[in-house]
């Protein structure tokens, strides 16, 4: 072998060499690249692990207020229905009160209108004038209309025309014992049961107005009349 081939040959080995040698320095800076990019990919999957973490807190923080909310919500509806409550038994109690009072002023009114027609004759005057003395009253002109005088007595006129004139004092004056009287003894006398309807309903005020301190005796004397008559009746 010449000097020629030695030198062929050596120059192939040392290309060979060389050759490797890159070979292995370019495979080492691929692989340290690929190690880069993976470990720069697990930076980038753990920031979105931990970002999913935060956001995983942040949802249960946030579900966790709105059950907060919403208990507080439900704690409000319950304030409110039982404030709605007691706003409408409050209304009842004030609409009852009122109810009562409304009551009251009218028994108030009643004994007042009662008391005054206790001291009243059967001609609606609280006493009988003589001498010439001469006092009408709107209730007065009625009665004498519907009423005679005999033997020192009084009577209801045996008139069925005056009907109309009897209910309206019963009409204006229903407090007054007398108007009920005086239809009771008409319709009595011309043979009508419904008489018992208005003696009952002049007992019933007669039974009051006696009550009172000074009322007139004539009422308590028509009211015995009229009971004797009732049961006398049955």
């Amino acid at each position: 072998m010449n000097w020629m081939s030695i030198l062929g040959l050596s120059l192939i080995v040392v290309g060979t060499i060389f050759s490797f040698f890159g070979t292995y320095e370019s495979n080492k800076k691929s692989q340290e690249q690929v190690t880069s990019k993976i470990q720069e990919k697990n930076q980038t999957i753990d920031s979105i692990n931990a970002n999913n973490i935060k956001l995983i807190d942040q949802n249960t923080f946030l579900l966790s207020s709105n059950n907060d909310v919403t208990n507080s919500n439900k704690e409000l509806i319950g304030q409110n229905s039982d404030m709605l409550k007691r706003i409408e038994k409050y209304q009842k109690d004030i609409e009852e009160r009122n109810i009562k009072i409304d009551i009251l002023n009218k028994e108030v009114n009643s004994v007042k209108d009662y008391y005054f027609y206790s001291t009243l004759t059967i001609y609606g005057l609280d006493k009988i004038y003589g001498f010439g003395i001469s006092y009408e009253t709107d209730l007065s002109q009625r009665m004498k209309k519907l009423l005679y005088e005999k033997d020192g007595s009084v009577y209801t006129k045996q008139d069925i025309s005056l009907m109309p004139q009897i209910d309206k004092v019963i009409e204006k004056y229903p407090c007054f014992p007398y108007g009920y009287y005086v239809k009771s003894e008409l319709l009595y006398m011309i043979g009508n049961s419904e008489y018992k309807k208005y003696a009952k309903k002049c007992i019933e005020i007669l039974k009051i107005t006696t009550t009172f301190e000074g009322h007139n005796e004539m009422q308590d004397a028509t009211l015995k009349l009229l009971e004797s008559k009732l049961i006398n009746e049955k």
